[in-house]
């Protein structure tokens, strides 16, 4: 009995029948492994570039499925396909709770510089041992989990993933503590080590928060049989009842449902095998809660969003497929999961004309490419820089309002009681909660001197409030009721850094401003290594003794 039979492949599903119905296959004709991907594959021959990008060699690899229905009927005749229901004694779950945390300052350089490396490797700047889309794919999941797993130089920010997560696990840690409900939470990019990494990192939040460490363990830290069996024996009774985890220690044959109320994925798993995996530990019969919650955190602007709608478009297609319920004749192959760059690779099928046509067709390509690149860069720097001098006004505002407001806050510091302060605590949280999709703004209260308004057009996953005084500010105001508050509080103490922070923008828009009228002031043109490259297309064209596009 399995959960994923299809673990990366469709071709997977050739082992399970060679097994389980080899004298099917084998009256079918189809008992090789030649023969049923004949059958049921499509296969794609190309050419790759070596890893030193030197020499080229042909490869095979699937790229669609067909006979699909077919297929299906052949595993039913060997599988029972059980989905998961209440019936079966499966915990209920609405749907992802997804926590989308945004972009900092720091994360958008970074995904400039993951924008530069595509452009080098594509434009051939670089050989593929030294950079390639495998690499870029890894760092930017690892920059999109927490900036300083990519830049040691990064800082620890209220707005990232492992904080957010804290929050999460600490509220239901609080509100489930008589029932000894336990968490798990699963993380491939960063497991522990020496430095600085993600599991280290939860632990001090958590415990930070008052959780006390004894009830905080890592998968990692059982490395026998009997070490493991023991923790999962703890987990089971609430002796633990935070769980850290990666994929491959935690998500794979672990019976700890016991108590499970929450499971967080902190990263994206590469394979749809290793989500269903993952939330298979808390979907699962002999959990006691009747309702469970499956939390993602989603960074904006990066891999995230992309990796998980991949990975469930993915399994949607397993589950009609073993299910019976695929409906479509073919499809394609799942298990690429390396964003790519979709450049054509130089062939070189025995006639050496054949490569030199190709290189220079990509070479040519690449010109035109940076061209329309350089027009396209050229136009953006113009609207840029006739944008600063708004931006500059605009930023001198803010700076004279808030420390105008910081003025203020010490001019007037404003105690509340500490039953006062739940109250407002509780009235914010419910008042923000209830606010998805308002039409217009409203005022909820003021606060310390200053007007709490909850916004127009709220997403749920993204809870946040304006402060106003003499500037207005943005507040997200997180997933738990005492997170809110504390972020409020710690939005108006910091006016005067706000303001300074103003100060440094308009220094650095006037630098921008100097370094885009340097940089429009230059003259890049590609026009006759354009025009070279084009005659050489033709010139091979023409002895190959095809027409030219």
């Amino acid at each position: 009995a399995t959960g994923t039979p299809v673990t990366n492949s469709v071709t997977d599903l050739y082992t399970m029948q060679k097994y389980l119905q080899s004298g099917t296959l084998a009256l079918l004709d189809i008992d090789n492994f030649k023969a049923w991907c004949g059958m049921f594959a499509e296969t794609q021959e190309e050419f790759e570039v070596d890893v030193d990008t030197s020499e080229y060699h042909m490869v095979t690899r699937f790229s669609k499925f067909h006979n699909l229905p077919e297929l299906t009927a052949l595993v039913s005749a060997i599988a029972d396909f059980h989905s998961m229901d209440k019936s079966a004694g499966i915990p209920d779950f609405d749907g992802y709770s997804d926590s989308l945390i945004g972009k900092t300052p720091e994360f958008e350089q970074y995904l400039k510089e993951i924008s530069d490396r595509v452009d080098m490797i594509r434009g051939g700047a670089v050989t593929r041992d030294q950079d390639n889309m495998l690499k870029v794919t890894v760092d930017g999941r690892k920059a999109a989990l927490d900036m300083r797993l990519a830049d040691t130089s990064a800082v620890f920010t209220y707005d990232s993933k492992v904080y957010r997560c804290a929050e999460n696990v600490f509220d239901i840690y609080t509100k489930t503590a008589a029932a000894k409900s336990t968490q798990l939470i699963f993380c491939d990019s960063s497991t522990p080590k020496q430095g600085f990494n993600i599991y280290d990192e939860m632990t001090r939040l958590l415990t930070g928060m008052g959780i006390p460490q004894d009830e905080i363990a890592y998968i990692h830290n059982a490395k026998t049989e009997r070490a493991r069996n023991s923790l999962f024996a703890k987990v089971r009774k609430g002796e633990i009842r935070i769980l850290i985890g990666s994929t491959f220690k935690l998500g794979l044959g672990v019976n700890i449902q016991d108590r499970l109320i929450a499971l967080h994925h902190l990263d994206v798993p590469w394979r749809p095998a290793d989500m269903v995996q993952r939330e298979g530990r808390i979907l699962r019969c002999g959990n006691t809660n009747k309702k469970v919650r499956i939390f993602r955190y989603i960074t904006e602007g990066s891999f995230d969003a992309y990796s998980w709608q991949l990975l469930e478009t993915k399994q949607k297609f397993i589950c009609d497929l073993l299910s019976g319920s695929m409906t479509e004749r073919s499809g394609g192959e799942i298990s690429d999961t390396v964003l790519n760059y979709g450049e054509v690779k130089a062939l070189a099928v025995g006639n050496p004309l054949i490569k030199k046509r190709f290189e220079a067709a990509n070479e040519l390509a690449r010109l035109l490419s940076l061209q329309r690149k350089s027009i396209e860069e050229r136009e953006k720097l113009e609207t840029e820089l006739a944008a600063i001098p708004g931006q500059i006004v605009s930023y001198k505002q803010a700076e004279e309002n808030a420390l105008g407001d910081a003025a203020f806050v010490s001019a007037n510091p404003i105690e509340y009681g500490k039953e006062e302060r739940k109250l407002i605590r509780e009235a914010l949280f419910k008042a923000v909660s209830n606010n998805t999709l308002a039409v217009k703004e409203t005022e909820l209260m003021t606060y310390r001197g200053f007007r709490i308004v909850l916004p127009s057009n709220m997403s749920a996953e993204k809870p946040y409030v304006w402060i106003i005084g003499k500037g207005r500010y943005y507040v997200e105001t997180g997933d738990t009721e005492t997170g809110g508050l504390i972020r409020i509080d710690n939005r108006i103490d910091s006016f005067g850094n706000f303001a300074a922070k103003q100060k440094e923008l308009i220094i650095k828009l006037r630098e921008r401003e100097a370094g885009i009228r340097t940089e429009l002031s230059k003259k890049v043109s590609w026009s006759e290594d354009i025009e070279r490259c084009r005659a050489l297309v033709e010139e091979y064209d023409k002895e190959l003794g095809v027409e030219s596009k």
